[in-house]
């Protein structure tokens, strides 16, 4: 599936830059309808795209953070090991992290979809942008667990050792790895190093953003009309530009090393499964695959009913 990962990641990115670059549409309809015409059309298509683009990443993610919570808990409780091994494992976080990263363009920067609309469509639209905020909220509740999940893999004890709480001894270890790895280009461990920094660094920074985002409407819901509230508001309202630059650079970074973790991993998974004589179906077209992408159907049918129809 990691052709829909990389998709729903470009796909957000590009949506995020095209709106952030191009002019800002005015909130009243009858001014937008005086800027330039072609401009403000490329504009409307994109902002309807991207909102159809979230609407179906939104669930795709949420699909992805359950499947990935069933799988980790099976191997961290003892339940089942099956098909989950050492890389799958690291695979799993690597896919949690991914599949969330593009939806926090919108669910940061609602102001990015504002378009020209009427007093009604405006309240309309603050509640839709609540919505969003909360299915996102949800998706980030459910990668907690992959983030703990990491954590305790990364600083927990090792299961491989001599003592009496260890699953393997290194002996034993030694021998797995020298016939399962003969002729296979071991992942160094910088390469490990370089994995587990940005895996945890994505997913702290994914964290830290969703709870300010949270303080923040708590804050604003019941003290609206604090002094420090509004100027905190014009805090933010300044420093928009800037937090819409930190997030066009380090969430691309964030998910190319993400995407680098997959297929490193999924090289070595391959270099194992020749040696032992096993099929690697990871590599295949199967359902997963197609439906990962065929998901983003409905932003490219958007995106021409709206271009077609002006």
């Amino acid at each position: 599936m990691i052709l829909g990962y990389v998709l729903e990641n470009v796909l957000g990115f590009f949506f995020a830059l095209a709106l952030f670059i191009l002019p800002r549409s005015s909130r009243n309809i009858g001014e937008a309808e005086r800027q330039i015409p072609r401009v403000e059309r490329v504009r409307n298509v994109i902002i309807h795209g991207c909102s159809s683009f979230y609407d179906s990443a939104i669930f795709l993610c949420f699909s992805i953070q359950i499947a990935s919570i069933v799988m980790l808990a099976r191997l961290d409780y003892g339940v089942s090991a099956s098909g989950m091994g050492d890389s799958t494992a690291k695979i799993t976080w690597a896919v949690s992290l991914l599949t969330l990263l593009p939806l926090l363009y919108v669910a940061y920067l609602p102001q990015l979809l504002q378009g020209p609309v009427s007093d009604k469509q405006a309240a309309r639209q603050v509640s839709k942008q609540k919505l969003r905020f909360g299915l996102f909220s949800v998706c980030w509740l459910l990668t907690l667990y992959p983030f703990y999940s990491k954590m305790i893999a990364y600083f927990g004890p090792s299961l491989i050792g001599n003592g009496e709480d260890q699953a393997i001894s290194n002996d034993d270890w030694n021998i797995i790895q020298v016939v399962c790895t003969a002729n296979v280009e071991d992942i160094s461990n910088r390469e490990l190093v370089a994995m587990q920094f940005f895996g945890v660094t994505g997913s702290l920074f994914v964290s830290i953003c969703t709870l300010l985002k949270i303080i923040w409407l708590g804050l604003h819901r019941q003290h609206e009309n604090s002094k420090y509230v509004q100027r905190i508001q014009r805090y933010r309202i300044s420093i928009g530009p800037k937090l819409t630059t930190l997030l066009l650079v380090l969430l691309p970074v964030f998910a190319i090393t993400q995407i680098w973790t997959i297929l490193r991993l999924r090289q070595f998974q391959e270099g194992i499964s020749r040696n032992t004589g096993n099929e690697n179906i990871d590599s295949q077209w199967t359902f997963g695959q197609i439906a990962s992408i065929t998901v983003f159907a409905p932003v490219a049918v958007e995106c021409a009913f709206r271009w077609g129809n002006g």
